[in-house]
């Protein structure tokens, strides 16, 4: 695995509809237009964003993140717009086993557009060609059954359930694990 290419670099990725480019403090506006909606945050651990205040700490608590090599998030920008749209993060980078993790957030008024699976494909393919993972994981609480299809419509297998994995708001949540691995996304590929 090469992850200097992850964190080292500033890997901007492309997509028909989105360019996804290193999320950072400029973003702060376009992002919490959709981190201030409460149904996007019910299924997260973090917390809806009140104010633009809370959205610049987010934001650089994310790029603390990524100077101590934990994750890096893109913002999904909309080509046709200029405007962020929500993000996509790749984080429990495993350089001996060759392994991550990814995530992503979009705004309620996107939902449905394909938008997290576009970008998400996206990640899953920079992962296994380009900083050569072996496995990629994917996570949501197990009534997040938005979530869960944007996995599986990223060609990711269900392997079981994480019984009462995290604490969300006092309440401990189930999470459900898929993933996809190399051999599987090369021979899915035409």
């Amino acid at each position: 695995m090469n992850a200097e290419i992850l964190f080292s670099g500033n890997p901007v990725r492309e997509t028909p509809r989105f360019q996804l480019r290193k999320l950072s403090a400029p973003d702060a506006e376009d992002f919490f237009e959709f981190a201030s909606d409460d149904a996007l945050t019910e299924h997260v651990a973090w917390e809806v964003h009140r104010s633009l205040e809370d959205t610049r700490n987010f934001l650089s608590a994310i790029e603390q993140r990524c100077e101590s090599r934990i994750s890096y998030n893109w913002a999904i920008v909309e080509r046709a717009s200029g405007k962020v749209i929500g993000r996509v993060s790749m984080f429990e980078v495993d350089e001996d086993n060759d392994i991550a993790e990814i995530g992503y957030a979009v705004g309620r008024a996107r939902w449905g557009q394909g938008v997290a699976t576009e970008a998400g494909k996206e990640l899953i393919r920079f992962g296994f060609e380009d900083l050569g993972l072996n496995r990629i994981e994917a996570r949501c609480n197990s009534e997040n059954f938005r979530s869960e299809k944007v996995m599986q419509r990223m060609g990711m297998t269900l392997e079981g359930i994480i019984r009462e994995e995290l604490k969300i708001r006092n309440e401990y949540k189930s999470q459900k694990l898929y993933s996809i691995l190399r051999s599987e996304y090369l021979a899915s590929r035409p």
